[in-house]
């Protein structure tokens, strides 16, 4: 069962195999690891957007072509950090969930200092499980900002 992928702005492309899952945008500068959390996600249940950079994500959700209720983003990306761009979409969308990704374990923990902006934080490489665990809100959880 394979996603339906729709082409939108460069670097912005949504799949859909939604199945009543959390809305994802999934934000990440490598495509080989967007590519992969987008299908894991979409397999999952999830209706996902991809981004390629911080400056993407935003404009996706400036146009209103997504309203996410979960943003996978790398942590560290050419010209915004993840947790520079969490700041910036918990400033429109303060309800959102916030999932950081990094292969760094230092980034990981300075990651995990900002409770006020990231809800989890994966360590690549991640197991799909993790990843999927990590984007479904926990049912006696909700993002207090």
């Amino acid at each position: 069962m394979g996603g339906r992928a729709t082409r939108g702005p460069a670097g912005v492309e949504t799949t859909s195999d939604h199945a009543g899952g959390p809305v994802v945008l999934v934000v990440d500068d490598e495509a080989v690891i967007r590519a992969y959390v987008a299908r894991a996600l979409t397999l999952a249940g999830c209706e996902v957007a991809v981004a390629a950079s911080g400056r993407d994500a935003l404009r996706l959700l400036a146009e209103g072509r997504i309203r996410p209720t979960v943003v996978v983003t790398d942590i560290e990306m050419p010209g915004m950090t993840g947790v520079e761009l969490a700041a910036r979409l918990l400033a429109l969308r303060p309800t959102l969930r916030i999932v950081m990704m990094t292969g760094d374990q230092a980034r990981a923990e300075a990651a995990r200092g900002h409770p006020s902006i990231v809800d989890v934080v994966l360590v690549k490489p991640m197991r799909t499980e993790d990843l999927v665990r990590g984007v479904r809100p926990r049912p006696d959880t909700t993002p207090v900002r």
